[in-house]
């Protein structure tokens, strides 16, 4: 095993959490060579197959159809369509309940699905998060300034820090 900050934990022998047993393996976002090749080799055909799909799918190709209205109106963009909807500033936890109740007003009448609706919830739950350990933030300073936290049995002020620039950097405790 390596030393220092290369060294493999394995447990059982596996990897640990975290942990990769090829740390320098391939890059994220690189493409595979065999797709890669056939994009380039269809690119220079494509306008004429476009064409000819399109011209198969007007004499009425099912097939030709469906790869059209699929091309046109993909599933993804209903999805992730753009969804107007106004909601009060969100900057207390009061403030996110008011919030909260416009979503599941407009999906109660129908203006929103409720997989909208699911997705503005979470979006509010990490408003919440992040109202929070702001709070916890000030509180704590405030607790260290008046020496509130020292009286605190030894190791507390150190757990409860590490413990908040955990959440703060968006780790699990």
């Amino acid at each position: 095993m390596e030393t220092g900050e290369e060294q493999v934990v394995r447990i059982r022998g596996r990897f640990g959490p975290g942990r990769s047993g090829n740390p320098k393996g391939r890059p994220r976002g690189s493409r595979n060579r065999t797709s890669a090749l056939c994009a380039d080799l269809l690119s220079a055909e494509a306008p004429g197959i476009i064409e000819r799909v399109i011209r198969m799918a007007k004499k009425g190709d099912g097939v030709a159809l469906k790869l059209c209205v699929d091309r046109l109106l993909p599933v993804r963009a209903a999805r992730d369509r753009a969804v107007e909807l106004v909601l009060p500033s969100a900057e207390s936890a009061a403030d996110l309940v008011r919030a909260a109740a416009v979503v599941i007003e407009r999906a109660a009448a129908g203006e929103i699905t409720l997989s909208e609706a699911r997705e503005f919830m979470a979006l509010l739950e990490l408003q919440r998060k992040s109202i929070e350990t702001a709070d916890l933030v000030v509180r704590i300073e405030a607790l260290e300034a008046s020496g509130g936290l020292a009286a605190a049995p030894p190791g507390v002020a150190a757990r409860v820090r590490r413990v908040l620039d955990e959440r703060l950097r968006g780790e699990r405790p």
